[in-house]
């Protein structure tokens, strides 16, 4: 299969549907349940990029990855070894994650486990002090884990997976400057806030750094943005839906390109945009940019924004 795999790995570039093809075709050819490509931008410290394929319809691995995404980091045990900076080859979490932590594990129980994947086996294909991209590939209780012979196999295909990932590396980081310019930004006397869908502050101008020192409605925290209970939660559900349109069901997007939110106790509103370049939405597995434009004291709402105002109770 080797020849076979190396011609689909060439032809990830070159086709809209080459990560699939080449994914699906190594699901049958090992009997593994999943395989999944993912990024880690360190300026940024959050999951740039996620795209897996696996023997479950689309639909259960889109309910599981969303709800995934809402777990703290601490939840998953296996980040913290494969990140190891002294660990080297293949990573593989049953070294480690034992049937009792799996008994325990919301995270296993919930979300892992009713799409078969109790074990996994990842190796970095590009990894700076700026973007770790890394391909997992993952087994069922029942297969067990990837044996020595399997993995030398992978190693084998691991060097043309490498020359794509340099290819397209432009791909794997948040490019914010090709969504919206810094400069731009900066050059506005209205305070803006850039967002990634976890709510995490990518970029802010001056304007906004002073609203976020003068009002306690609105604070920022380990880079987080952070609002009353109430608005946060609304805020993150809003986020949450985004994401799940965005990577999805992206002909719904029109619905929430510009949504308004009122800060509840106070004459702070935002208008929550989303910034997504054509480029963007034409690759599965992106994540995007939201852009907070606030205001103050904000007069009437014409009929087009009253029908998409999002009121924080």
């Amino acid at each position: 299969y080797y020849n076979e795999l190396c011609d689909l790995i060439y032809n990830i570039p070159l086709e809209k549907n080459g990560w699939f093809n080449f994914s699906k075709r190594l699901l049958d050819v090992l009997d593994v349940s999943y395989v999944h490509i993912q990024a880690i931008d360190f300026t940024y410290n959050v999951l740039s990029y996620s795209n897996g394929v696996g023997i479950f319809p689309l639909e259960n691995y889109v309910a599981a990855e969303l709800d995934y995404l809402r777990y703290p980091i601490e939840a998953d045990p296996r980040w913290g070894r494969f990140l190891d900076p002294n660990r080297k080859g293949w990573y593989q979490c049953h070294t480690h994650v034992t049937d009792e932590l799996v008994q325990k594990s919301d995270l296993y129980q919930k979300i892992l486990l009713p799409i078969d994947l109790r074990y996994v086996a990842t190796h970095e294909l590009l990894w700076d002090e700026k973007l770790c991209v890394f391909w997992s590939i993952s087994t069922s209780e029942q297969r067990q884990p990837l044996n020595s012979q399997e993995l030398e196999f992978l190693d084998r295909l691991i060097p043309h997976l490498k020359r794509i990932m340099l290819v397209k590396r432009e791909l794997f980081e948040f490019s914010v400057k090709n969504i919206v310019g810094y400069n731009l930004i900066d050059k506005l006397s209205q305070p803006i806030i850039l967002l990634n869908l976890s709510g995490q502050i990518v970029h802010y101008n001056e304007a906004a750094d002073q609203l976020l020192k003068d009002n306690h409605h609105i604070q920022s925290k380990d880079n987080k943005l952070i609002l009353h209970r109430d608005d946060q939660v609304k805020l993150s559900d809003h986020l949450y839906k985004i994401e799940e349109m965005f990577r999805y069901n992206q002909q719904q997007l029109n619905f929430c390109k510009d949504t308004l939110f009122s800060i509840s106790n106070s004459d702070l509103k935002f208008t929550l945009s989303l910034l997504a370049s054509e480029k963007e939405m034409s690759f599965f597995g992106i994540r995007t940019l939201v852009m907070l434009s606030f205001e103050k004291n904000a007069g009437k709402l014409t009929k087009d924004k009253r029908s998409a105002h999002y009121q924080l109770l």
